[in-house]
């Protein structure tokens, strides 16, 4: 690559890096890659402040815990809209399938926008620059029980796994993209032991990505662990309480400049918050907490503070319509900006 494209690449990653800092959960510029895949979308998950691994019971289980997919049994297609800050957004189509004794089968496609990044005079090519990424999965998840002839029981242990590829390009408008791929793995587990509800999730296990000429950059692992209770529910009402923390482990990379080197690594933990409650099965309403911890919690603190949302549905003979709305406050500085998540799903 040519020292200018080199230079454009940088540019390029970090106004990336600066438009998504309170949205994402980062501790060092350059240690982990393909930043989309910290940012779990779905409006419910965002009413709970991310604390959805163990509430997750439908189509949107993929972006959290791929083990709740099989929960709710229904075909459902659901559309997500996040607004980020700075006007970036991301935007997600769902799917899930019913496969019998085998549990649910479920389909991803997930495309962040941002707008493009004028340099200005900054560069001898002044011409704005486009940045967007896109992941397609395939998930499929089941009761454990399921794969076992003769069992009459429903296991209470839920298992799911994923594969995905997520692609991102950085090009001038009018020119050919620099592109870098990358394939990861998810995998879920959840165990229902009424009143209580434990879940154990990795996500973006996979090997690294890098843009041509460039170093590579690691996938940003995660670790989820949450716990669940649900202290109320009868035919009329559901209330659950979860708790959850998100560690971003595993990328680390050596950094150098002259004589002096060093190494930087991701040490973050998000711990979340979030309770549900369930009218009828019609209407839900839902608010959580969100608190950084860690060496590099000073990184995430745009992300902290509360968060709540709400669902409806709407019960026909053939078909059942849910509305999700959720909202956050991120910052960037002293700078604030709402963060706002509409979800559009239909089962059938």
């Amino acid at each position: 690559m040519s020292p200018k494209g080199i230079r454009f690449l940088t540019s390029a990653a970090l106004a990336v890096a600066t438009a998504l800092s309170a949205g994402r959960a980062r501790a060092a510029a350059g240690v982990a890659g393909a930043d989309i895949l910290k940012i779990p979308i779905e409006a419910r998950g965002w009413g709970v402040g991310m604390a959805y691994s163990t509430i997750c019971d439908d189509v949107g289980a993929m972006a959290y815990n791929p083990a709740g997919l099989c929960l709710s049994g229904e075909r459902e297609l659901r559309f997500t809209h996040l607004s980020l800050i700075e006007g970036t957004y991301i935007e997600s189509l769902l799917g899930s399938y019913p496969l019998g004794r085998w549990g649910t089968g479920g389909a991803m496609f997930l495309y962040r926008g941002m707008p493009p990044i004028d340099n200005g005079a900054a560069f001898t090519n002044d011409r704005p620059v486009n940045v967007y990424d896109m992941v397609f999965g395939g998930y499929v998840a089941f009761r454990f029980s399921h794969l076992l002839p003769g069992v009459r029981i429903v296991s209470p242990l839920a298992v799911g796994v994923g594969i995905k590829r997520v692609s991102m390009r950085i090009g001038y408008q009018g020119s050919p993209p620099l592109a870098a791929d990358a394939v990861a793995v998810d995998l879920g587990m959840l165990l229902q032991a009424d009143p209580f509800r434990l879940a154990l999730v990795t996500q973006n296990l996979g090997g690294n990505y890098s843009f041509p000429s460039y170093e590579d950059d690691t996938l940003p692992r995660t670790l989820r662990a949450a716990a669940a209770v649900i202290p109320y529910e009868d035919a009329a009402n559901f209330v659950i309480f979860a708790v959850e923390d998100a560690s971003y482990i595993g990328a680390s990379t050596s950094m150098k400049e002259g004589d002096d080197s060093w190494k930087i690594w991701e040490a973050l933990n998000v711990l979340s918050l979030g309770a549900e409650y369930w009218r009828l099965k019609k209407m839900g309403v839902r608010i959580g907490y969100v608190i950084p911890w860690g060496p590099e919690r000073e990184s995430y603190t745009g992300g902290a503070g509360l968060a709540g949302g709400g669902s409806f549905r709407i019960y026909t003979d053939w078909l059942t319509y849910q509305i999700d709305i959720a909202y956050r406050p991120l910052s960037i500085g002293s700078a604030r900006q709402d963060a706002f998540s509409l979800s559009l799903g239909v089962r059938f």
